[in-house]
């Protein structure tokens, strides 16, 4: 019983795969197309890498202030990303060239290194700020 039951499966089987006996035929078209997109496009320029990072108490009224430090730019200008208070949106201040303070929008002002600062913010005085 088992003998025509295994030969009629294998007979079935040979059939299906007669039917898939196409060969598929591929084409390659060798012409040669210039990419002339990369060529007019201007180079991108990375951001700048973060120098440091932290958090500092301001001396002025004792508050919390996060501020990230970036790597200098190319002509030497110096930015700062400000939250104040740590979890208030960030506020990008830069400095107009090499040596000057870094300064935004509104009032901001920043003027120092990552171990210590003088900061001025709306509606408050300047005040130092140190980890």
């Amino acid at each position: 019983m088992k003998t025509p039951l295994l030969t009629a499966t294998a007979v079935a089987l040979l059939a299906l795969t007669a039917c898939q006996s196409k060969t598929a035929t591929n084409t390659v078209d060798n012409t040669v197309t210039s990419n002339t997109t990369t060529a007019a496009t201007t180079p991108v320029e990375l951001p700048p890498a973060i120098k440091s990072e932290g958090s500092y108490r301001c001396h002025g009224d004792n508050s919390l202030v996060k501020v990230t430090f970036f790597e200098a730019g190319k002509d030497g200008s110096t930015t700062a990303s400000v939250m104040s208070p740590p979890d208030a949106p960030p506020v990008l201040l830069k400095s107009p060239a090499a040596g000057q303070p870094m300064v935004a929008d509104g009032g901001w002002s920043l003027s120092g290194n990552a171990q210590s600062f003088k900061l001025a913010q709306p509606g408050k005085p300047e005040q130092s700020c140190s980890k």
